[in-house]
């Protein structure tokens, strides 16, 4: 049976949105955090906040189309994960100017997710021997 990364890589983006239901920090998950940080005048990270989990989800669309047997251009799964990466880090490291904040579970989870994701596009791509 052939495996395809493709579709585990929509296993990344799983966990991702799951993370983000998770606490990720001041006992808040995504979407409660994004709201008090745009109540705190850092609109900018709360849209970031909120491209993580927009990004996640369109890979869960890629994802349900493929098993639908639809035809999407492989583009589409590398923006997607970059547009949630870059996000995340964005947001993160606006994050370590204030010391006060710690990560908690559902940031780790966004993270495996992520790594899942990423293997499993570069995967293809290495020749085998």
């Amino acid at each position: 049976m052939k495996m395809n990364f493709r579709m585990i890589g929509k296993l990344g983006f799983l966990l991702v949105i799951i993370g983000f239901l998770m606490p990720i920090a001041c006992d808040m998950n995504g979407f409660e955090l994004a709201d008090a940080l745009a109540d705190m005048d850092s609109s900018h990270n709360a849209v970031l906040l909120y491209g993580i989990f927009i990004s996640a989800l369109v890979g869960l669309l890629v994802g349900a189309l493929l098993m639908m047997k639809k035809n999407v251009p492989v583009i589409i799964d590398w923006l997607a994960l970059l547009v949630c990466i870059v996000c995340g880090v964005a947001v993160y490291l606006g994050a370590l100017n204030d010391n006060s904040i710690e990560l908690q579970s559902g940031a780790y989870v966004i993270v495996i997710g992520w790594v899942v994701a990423l293997i499993s596009q570069i995967k293809p791509f290495i020749k085998k021997k």
